[in-house]
């Protein structure tokens, strides 16, 4: 029996130790309820559904708008002053420029879904009425140890043009977030 799990959790930019926390449950049981051959228990569905704020349907539903869901459990998620999906492929565009695109596609969804959240939830730790410079400082920041800390986790050796080769994409990728920021979804 097919489910959205994953597709679920990765929307709402969980890794499986976050889902498995909000579910009570360990991550490698997570990862073995993604399974899609895996028939879900009415237990396991409704624990799904609860930890992430969407009906049951929404869990084992092979047609179901996963954007959509997401869209509508929003008041139960949090509020996003840093585009994700920006921060997704701004990460993953650097990650590819600076450590060539073999390494970018080989990031799984969750290395990538972790490092977005930690680099909105970096950034939006600032004030709300933070100025537009501080904030710009720290997503530049913050984007550059996120992208650093791939590069190094999957073995690229650094030097001091490579580094200055970091703060120089930084420039147009934290630009591209700090647009798409700008839009607000009540818009459309």
């Amino acid at each position: 029996m097919a489910n959205n799990i994953k597709e679920l959790r990765l929307a709402f930019l969980l890794t499986p130790k976050e889902l498995a926390a909000r579910m009570g449950t360990y991550p490698q049981q997570v990862r073995r309820l993604e399974d899609a051959g895996r028939k879900l228990s009415d237990e396991w569905i409704e624990a799904v559904a609860e930890a992430l704020g969407v009906p049951k349907a929404a869990v084992t539903d092979p047609s179901a708008d996963i954007p959509a869901i997401v869209a509508a459990a929003r008041p139960h998620a949090p509020h996003f002053r840093t585009c994700p999906i920006a921060s997704r492929f701004a990460i993953q565009a650097m990650a590819a420029r600076l450590g060539g695109l073999k390494m970018a596609l080989a990031l799984s969804e969750d290395d990538l879904a972790t490092a977005v959240r930690n680099l909105v939830a970096y950034v939006d730790a600032g004030p709300e009425d933070e100025p537009e410079a501080a904030r710009a400082t720290r997503l530049s920041e913050a984007l550059q140890l996120v992208v650093l800390a791939i590069l190094q986790s999957h073995g690229a050796s650094l030097d001091r043009r490579q580094l200055q080769a970091i703060a120089l994409a930084d420039q147009g990728a934290s630009s591209l977030i700090r647009w798409f920021s700008k839009i607000d979804e009540a818009d459309f």
